[in-house]
């Protein structure tokens, strides 16, 4: 087993454990504290102890914030700048399950883009399977729901052609769909993160 090895020291806003629904943050539970980056663990200072988030149970990071999430952290922390980490956690209700967790950080810019940038190749993700726009989200969606014909895709999202085209090859390309428009697993997975 690999020697805990640290990485950065930051002092930044957080909420280990964010309460959202959908993309609505309802938590408020903003901490002030030190967050150590190593090769194993994201430790934050949380009153008189820490807790972790160990990097092999990240599942995603960098997640786009909606306007009223960055409006939310700007006014409890006066940091516009948001880095979310979703990650699996063990449950406190059925013992030997994982649930799912969201991790919001507000610092300032450099400080979220650097440590976007240092987390995403080791935690196994990149900036390009991070990101899906509103049209692919919409696309996503509406292929689940069983609509595949690309004139009906194109009128109920609102796009062109040649944009839906793009959105689809982005899909595809990320391996959340199939040529057909059928879902992948893994495209299931990504559209329960974003509902």
């Amino acid at each position: 087993m690999a020697q805990e090895q640290g990485i950065a020291k930051v002092d930044l806003h957080y909420i280990t454990n964010a309460v959202m629904m959908g993309n609505s943050l309802y938590s408020n539970n903003w901490e002030k504290g030190v967050m150590y980056l190593t090769n194993i663990n994201l430790w934050f200072s949380v009153g008189n102890g820490w807790e972790t988030i160990p990097l092999k149970n990240i599942t995603m990071i960098g997640r786009e914030p909606t306007s009223s999430i960055k409006t939310k952290a700007q006014r409890a922390t006066g940091a516009s700048d948001v880095l979310i980490i979703d990650y699996v956690k063990e449950s406190h209700l059925v013992e030997g399950t994982n649930v799912s967790s969201t991790a919001l950080l507000a610092g300032n810019e450099s400080i979220i883009n650097t440590l976007k940038n240092y987390l995403q190749p080791m935690c196994g993700s990149s900036q390009k399977s991070q990101s899906l726009s509103d049209i692919d989200k919409k696309l996503l969606y509406l292929l689940y729901t069983g609509v595949t014909d690309f004139q009906k895709l194109g009128f109920l999202i609102g796009v062109d052609a040649d944009t839906l085209t793009n959105s689809f090859k982005n899909l595809k390309d990320q391996q959340l769909c199939d040529n057909g428009g059928a879902l992948t697993n893994t495209g299931l997975k990504k559209l329960q993160e974003i509902m």
